[in-house]
């Protein structure tokens, strides 16, 4: 008699006290056998873990919600300046431009801990997020100014995507990009037809903030 079992040894161990003419002994073994490699195979499935979003980064003109467990007067809303600083309670001025919600938590509470507070628990959230925006101009069926979303990335195929798609004029192998750096201006070329063409992603440019997307016309 078989015993239903996910052990391979003991499934074969039985099938090998089926005798030649016991063709049903045989058809039963089998059986069992691709059971236990199904439950084999269950227990080595692996699920990739999910790529994590791109972090929000504080930029000037936030707002952020600090909060410290217990320290209402620690406790409360501040704007990023436009240099990038909080004026905080204690600790006066810190520089949060450019960090993720979860180093500034971070920073507020080794600060805190350093001189003032014993396991302080802080939180920090984004109460309202800067306007971070790009201009696309040109032959796009709806120019203008577009958000970044938060957490999120914005290139230029989707800018164009958002502002409706090309015009039947538009010279989709030579879109600029500009772009400022300091008091200078940096032009970038994107051959958005080829991108399409080949599929390839990766000559996809990522916008930032202030960019501005030029779509020019085609010349016959």
């Amino acid at each position: 008699m078989l015993v239903f079992t996910s052990n391979r040894a003991t499934v074969a161990h039985g099938l090998s006290r089926c005798r030649g003419g016991e063709l049903r002994c045989l058809v039963l073994s089998l059986a069992v056998l691709g059971m236990a490699g199904g439950m084999a195979a269950e227990k080595t499935t692996v699920t990739p873990p999910k790529s994590s979003p791109t972090e929000y980064r504080i930029q000037p003109s936030d707002l952020l919600d600090i909060n410290v467990y217990q320290e209402p007067d620690l406790s409360l809303k501040v704007r990023v300046t436009p240099d990038g600083n909080i004026s905080y309670p204690l600790l006066g001025n810190i520089a949060v431009a450019g960090l993720t919600v979860a180093e500034v938590q971070r920073k507020l509470t080794e600060l805190l801990a350093k001189d003032y507070l014993v396991h302080p628990r802080v939180t920090v959230s984004v109460e309202t997020s800067s306007t971070q925006r790009v201009i696309i101009i040109g032959q796009v069926k709806t120019p203008g100014s577009y958000e970044i979303p938060p957490n999120e990335t914005l290139t230029v195929l989707q800018l164009v995507a958002r502002a409706g798609g090309f015009t039947d004029l538009a010279a989709t192998s030579k879109i600029t990009v500009m772009r400022g750096e300091g008091t200078k201006q940096k032009k970038i070329l994107v051959n958005v037809a080829d991108i399409i063409r080949t599929g390839d992603k990766s000559k996809d440019i990522v916008l930032e903030p202030g960019d501005i997307v030029s779509v020019p016309e085609t010349l016959f």
